[in-house]
């Protein structure tokens, strides 16, 4: 079955750039486009929606109120926010990622027409595996649950591994993708202003988004949040989220003090910044010291990786559960390697961490 996809845009240009390339998919079915929000919904009332490409900047009803208008009157429609490469383009984006919509693709800026219906396509590309991929695994609906009896599962690891060893941990790996600024937003605001330990943190974006995701976090909670930059001593009760373009570490200096390290390596997994390239070196650090790693909702296995190292030592790992993932891929990477130590809800995971890093 194709999915019924309905293209949003105020400009007749990229309405009809958007439909050529949505249309490169055989799974997508374009069933209409709209000039406005306002038509968007009118036509939604009319016809069967799976998929909606909508654009962040509209005049009236712009893409966050069309976006909210949607997740009320059609809760199980998923929607992707067509983004500017601009820095209000990504706070807007953020906003729009944070009340539901499952993903963002930006209009790109190159050099020539052709150029820019290839990157387009290729951003669509991880867009159609998303909705084929929920599709299959709610057949056919866009729902989730926090209350699943089956919510809570503790995992039995590989002989292998370092389990039945713990210690208080000495620092919070966190690795998030598809689905994560929504996750972030109802898990980072939970954490207490006195956490005793630094949260390290990658979330699969670009540069420009990864700034707009910390400064919209900070405002949301009690811990600091910042977007994280070279050098930057580690302090405790804050959240250092690696900047987009970036491979994000965390380095020992010779006085005993720990720092963030950034650099241009090449994408691992697919990923820059990668979230198995932070925790081999948390791994590294902290070999003594303690680890927390968290496993949050994303497509792909980016973090199965660095969490298998973290286990050579002493670490503690939570994986959200499948039931309120987007994407239930890396975390599920981490739960069938046996590297899970407990697999939560969403909203079960910030009252664990505190519990570990305060009471061991």
């Amino acid at each position: 079955m194709r999915i019924p996809t309905l293209i949003v845009d105020d400009t007749v240009t990229y309405r009809k750039i958007l439909s050529e390339a949505a249309q490169t998919f055989p799974e997508i079915e374009v069933i209409g486009t709209a000039a406005s929000g306002a038509i968007a919904l009118q036509k939604m009332a009319q016809t069967k929606v799976t998929l909606v490409l909508l654009d962040i900047h509209m005049p009236e009803m712009d893409g966050v109120e069309t976006l909210r208008r949607i997740k009320k009157d059609y809760p199980d429609t998923f929607v992707v926010m067509v983004s500017g490469i601009s820095t209000r383009g990504a706070e807007t984006t953020i906003q729009a990622l944070q009340m539901g919509a499952i993903d963002f693709i930006r209009k790109p800026d190159g050099k020539s027409a052709e150029e820019n219906f290839r990157h387009l396509i290729e951003d669509l590309r991880p867009v159609v595996r998303l909705v084929n991929t929920r599709l299959q695994l709610v057949g056919g609906k866009a729902k989730k649950s926090d209350t699943l009896p089956k919510g809570i599962e503790t995992k039995k690891p590989p002989i292998s591994i370092k389990k039945n060893i713990y210690i208080k941990p000495s620092i919070v790996a966190i690795g998030v993708s598809t689905g994560g600024p929504e996750a972030l937003a109802r898990l980072i605001p939970q954490l207490p202003a006195d956490l005793p330990v630094p949260v390290v943190l990658v979330q699969h974006m670009p540069p420009l988004f990864t700034k707009s995701l910390a400064d919209s976090l900070a405002k949301k909670s009690k811990v600091k949040v910042v977007e994280a930059t070279e050098g930057e001593p580690l302090k405790n009760g804050v959240v250092y989220i690696a900047p987009g373009g970036k491979h994000m570490v965390v380095r020992r200096k010779e006085d005993g003090s720990v720092v963030i390290g950034l650099n241009d390596g090449p994408p691992e997994n697919s990923c820059k910044p990668s979230v198995d390239v932070l925790f081999r070196s948390v791994a590294s650090v902290y070999e003594q010291k303690g680890i927390l790693a968290v496993i949050l909702t994303g497509m792909g296995n980016d973090g199965c990786a660095g969490v298998r190292t973290c286990k050579r030592n002493y670490c503690y790992c939570i994986t959200q559960n499948e039931a309120t993932c987007v994407v239930y891929g890396m975390p599920k990477a981490v739960d069938d390697a046996g590297l899970s130590d407990i697999s939560l809800p969403l909203d079960k995971i910030a009252e664990e961490i505190v519990l570990k890093v305060k009471k061991g």
